[in-house]
């Protein structure tokens, strides 16, 4: 048995109850000492219901207080940077939900904080850690599907207000700040990248598809939200080699069928299922190359199916503390991401290419 690392979790939302909880509270590599949120009656119910020994409505009291080494920060995007940067300040490893920031500069300040005092940061999300990616990026690596010469990637769907099951206000993900981009399209752009490694240029297409959507279900049904980020973004990455990626991050996709993610080799293609190509469920894999598999065709052996839930990468940053090691989901690949989409809606705007500096 091993030492549990002591976590504080900020944000109580439906990204802490659907996504991390759940994961939090099912393993021994955690211990939930506190949650904390400034609506009171939700905090109170999270900490009952998960079994949090503490609850708080301030952050920084809790930062002081709570007997906690790490810090989980799931509130929305706008408060990541300063929460993210009160917990390094207060010596805690941080993981934060995406993106870690609105810019690269906030971003570079959070990494050479994190340098400064010692302690490890993850941002979110920790995709690459899903088994069914750790598969494709073992084939990948070894070549069974030779040269990887294009990708395709659907990272899309109808966006919140069309659900008919959710329970809070979903308006802000139709605000500056957030869309299907930051929302969706980065989980694909961290899954790409981890697999492939760094992009080296974007070109894009991007705008407002559909200018006002209605919210069809819980608390606020019926309401009328004005959409003022892009709805619709289509993306083109370059990974050098004559590798290409295309990728959508929309909200207009109200209904999708066929692999998510395909990745088509000089030999083989990998086909990834599920979760709108961000989550992928199941992988099959084609391999035409007799002196790989010793056969033609589709391979069962290949048809993975995933455990691997969102809540896994607060986990890892647990594992990265025990062990001291650098963690996989690391904040230098989300601040590369971070420059792809910033890239990306400049090169929709200019209408030219836009080359990516930063790699990982």
């Amino acid at each position: 048995m091993y030492k549990k690392v002591k976590i504080g979790l900020v944000g109580c939302g439906n990204v802490a109850t659907k996504c991390y909880l759940p994961a939090i509270i099912s393993t021994d590599k955690v211990d939930l000492i506190c949650v904390c949120d400034v609506v009171e009656e939700r905090v109170k119910q999270v900490k009952k219901e998960y079994g949090a020994k503490e609850y708080y409505l301030d952050y920084s009291e809790m930062l002081k207080k709570a007997d906690i080494e790490a810090v989980v920060i799931l509130t929305g995007p706008k408060f990541h940077f300063s929460l993210s940067m009160e917990a390094l300040k207060a010596g805690k490893h941080v993981y934060t939900e995406k993106t870690m920031s609105l810019t690269l500069e906030e971003a570079d300040i959070l990494i050479k904080k994190a340098e400064e005092m010692n302690v490890k940061l993850v941002a979110a999300p920790a995709i690459i850690l899903n088994p069914i990616n750790q598969h494709i990026k073992k084939i990948v690596k070894k070549g069974l599907i030779g040269k990887v010469c294009f990708i395709c990637a659907h990272s899309s769907h109808g966006g919140a207000a069309s659900w008919d099951n959710y329970t809070t206000d979903p308006t802000f993900f139709y605000k500056k700040g957030s869309g299907p981009l930051y929302d969706l399209g980065v989980y694909s752009l961290h899954t790409l990248t981890g697999i492939m490694g760094p992009a080296k240029r974007v070109t894009a297409f991007s705008g407002i598809s559909i200018p006002e959507v209605i919210v069809r279900s819980g608390v606020v049904k019926g309401k009328k939200i004005k959409v003022e980020v892009d709805d619709n973004t289509l993306i083109l990455l370059d990974f050098g080699e004559n590798t290409f990626a295309y990728l959508d991050a929309t909200y207009t996709m109200k209904e999708s069928r066929g692999p998510g993610t395909i990745f088509y080799g000089s030999e083989g293609v990998i086909a990834a299922y599920g979760g709108y190509g961000y989550n992928p469920t199941e992988v099959e894999t084609y391999i035409e190359n007799k002196e790989f598999m010793g056969m033609k065709g589709w391979f069962s052996k290949d048809n993975k199916k995933s455990i691997w839930t969102i809540g896994d990468g607060v986990l890892h940053l647990a594992d990265c503390i025990r062990e001291n090691k650098k963690p996989i989901v690391s904040a230098e690949h989300a601040r590369h991401v971070m420059e792809i989409m910033i890239k990306t809606y400049e090169s929709a705007k200019s209408g030219q290419a836009q080359n990516i500096t930063s790699v990982f």
